[in-house]
């Protein structure tokens, strides 16, 4: 009897993993299916750039996200955060508003950025012969950068920033030099966001245009308070 009722009680939790992992499995395609709608992912919330890769394109990127971030407080994140773009044709279809993006109806995913659907609303360093995305322009002071239109509409302030962006007369030889070093102390996004504080620590002459007077006191209180390898650099 004792056997009989063991034998039962394996058979049950048997069954019950074989029905839980049923359940799982179908949980997952659901919600994969659900997470078809990338390009929702961040209606609205969230400006993202791309950076090409170059040395140039990362470090501009790290350089805005850091000034996007502590001096007009919006969310800005690379969508490169896991990988890079090289295919043009890739990056000019990111650009493209889709009927996704507009439906406000659907369910935001959260595949993270690099999702094949992530959308791409400027570029720093455009060094292509191919014709820019139909539904955006270049900045005014800097015809490398390509901007979204719909960036110029939703956020007014930062198109200031970005049309006010000059990167000519950076150091580029010596930030490249920079993100060189920091990549032997850190991984890639930390040692480039060390070389965006490090830019701006030492550059405010060249950055500080760009900005309004209330986004550079926020970005000098930050940068005060900041103390990773950026900071312990003597030149």
């Amino acid at each position: 009897m004792l056997n009989s009722n063991i034998k039962l009680t394996t058979y049950f939790k048997s069954l019950l993993f074989v029905f839980t992992s049923i359940l799982i499995v179908v949980g997952c395609a659901t919600d994969t299916a659900t997470r078809s709608h990338q390009s929702t992912e961040f209606r609205g919330e969230v400006i993202r750039p791309a950076s090409l890769e170059s040395k140039n394109s990362m470090i501009q990127t790290s350089i805005f996200e850091y000034i996007g971030e502590f001096g007009y407080g919006k969310t800005v994140q690379d969508v490169n955060s896991r990988v890079t773009f090289s295919d043009i044709d890739d990056i000019i279809r990111r650009f493209t508003v889709t009927a996704e993006d507009i439906d406000t109806s659907k369910k935001r995913g959260d595949a993270g950025m690099g999702s094949s659907n992530s959308r791409i609303h400027i570029v720093f360093a455009w060094d292509s012969d191919k014709p820019i995305p139909s539904n955006a322009s270049r900045s005014t002071s800097d015809q490398s950068l390509i901007i979204s239109e719909d960036i110029v509409s939703a956020h007014p302030e930062i198109i200031t920033l970005l049309n006010n962006w000059d990167f000519s007369k950076a150091p580029l030889p010596k930030l490249e030099q920079m993100a060189r070093k920091f990549r032997e102390q850190a991984d890639r996004w930390i040692a480039y966001n060390e070389v965006a504080i490090y830019f701006l620590l030492k550059n405010e002459d060249v950055w500080s245009p760009w900005v309004t007077a209330e986004a550079k006191a926020k970005i000098d209180i930050e940068l005060a308070r900041e103390q990773g390898m950026a900071t312990q650099q003597k030149d």
